[in-house]
C-alpha cells in the first residue's frame, strides 16, 4: 500500500529490485509516492498501480460504471508526476444470480468501460487481472479464462494486456499460461493454501511449483514480475527463484 512506500523502496535497496507495485484506494494516497518521489528516482524505481478491489468495470449501473471512470481518469492525472507504467485492474463483481444468468452482459460492461478508457490513455499499460470467486450472494469475474479471452477478442488495444496472480489461480484454477500467454504482461507471484488468498511466499513444499515459476518464466511479452507477497517471506522465496531462473 501507498503508506508502505519508504519500506518498499528499502525493500528494493536490498535485493536490488527495481519495480514496486503500489496499491491505491483514495486520491491522498499519492501524497506518500510524491513524498518519496527522489528516492525513487534515485533508485531507479519504476511504479505500477493496483487499482482497489473496489473498482468495479463490469458495473450494470451506469451511473455508477461513469463515476469508476472519473476515478480511474483522477488517478491517472496524479500518476504521470511519477511516469507511471502501468494501472492493475480486477474486473469487478455483481449479484451472483444476475451474473449467472447474463455473464455475457456483465463482460459487455467491461467492455465499454475498457475502451471508454482506452480511447484516451495509450501511454501506460492498462493489465485486468484474474481473481476468485467462492460463490457468495455477490460474486468475482474474471476468475476463467474464458472471461478474458472475450476481452481481448473485443478489445484489441495494444496496451490492453493481462495480469497472471498464481495466489488467485490456486484458489480457482484455469489454464491461463496456456490460454492467454500472448497478453500477459504482469505476473503477481505467492502461494497458499488453494482456499484462502494469503500471500505466502513460495518453497519447495508449496502448492506453486518450481514447474509453475519455470513456465511463468518462459512467457515471452511478460514485462514485470511483483512479489506480490508478506515481506517476511521475500528473502527465501527470492532465494529459491534465483535458483530457478538460473536453470
Amino acid at each position: 500500500m501507498a503508506y508502505e512506500i519508504k519500506e518498499k523502496i528499502k525493500i528494493c535497496q536490498k535485493l536490488r529490485f527495481n519495480h514496486i507495485e503500489v496499491g491505491i484506494d483514495n486520491l491522498e494516497d499519492w501524497n506518500y509516492l510524491y513524498q518519496n518521489k527522489d528516492e525513487l528516482i534515485k533508485n531507479d524505481i519504476s511504479i505500477g498501480i493496483h487499482m482497489p478491489m473496489e473498482l468495479n468495470t463490469c458495473d450494470p449501473i451506469k451511473m455508477a460504471n461513469e463515476f469508476w471512470l472519473d476515478y480511474f481518469h483522477e488517478n491517472y492525472k496524479k500518476g504521470k508526476i511519477l511516469n507511471v507504467r502501468y494501472y492493475n485492474l480486477h474486473l469487478g463483481y455483481g449479484l451472483k444470480n444476475k451474473v449467472k444468468n447474463n455473464r455475457i452482459g456483465y463482460l459487455n460492461n467491461t467492455i465499454n468501460f475498457l475502451l471508454k478508457l482506452l480511447n484516451n490513455i495509450d501511454d501506460v499499460g492498462i493489465y485486468i487481472e484474474n481473481t476468485y470467486s467462492k460463490n457468495g450472494d455477490l460474486i468475482n469475474l474474471g476468475n476463467k479464462a474464458s472471461d478474458f479471452e472475450y476481452l481481448f477478442k473485443n478489445v484489441t488495444q495494444y496496451n490492453l494486456g493481462f495480469c497472471y496472480d498464481t495466489g488467485h489461480n490456486l484458489i480457482n484454477k484455469d489454464d491461463y499460461l496456456n490460454r492467454l500467454s500472448d497478453n500477459i504482461r504482469l505476473v503477481h507471484l505467492s502461494d497458499n493454501d488453494g482456499s484462502e488468498d494469503l500471500h505466502l511466499g513460495f518453497s519447495e513444499n508449496g502448492l506453486l511449483t518450481k514447474k509453475d515459476i519455470e513456465e511463468i518464466l518462459e512467457i515471452k511479452n511478460n514485462k514485470y514480475l511483483v512479489f506480490e507477497m508478506n515481506t517476511k517471506y521475500l528473502n527465501e522465496s527470492f532465494d529459491l527463484y534465483k535458483k530457478i531462473s538460473k536453470k
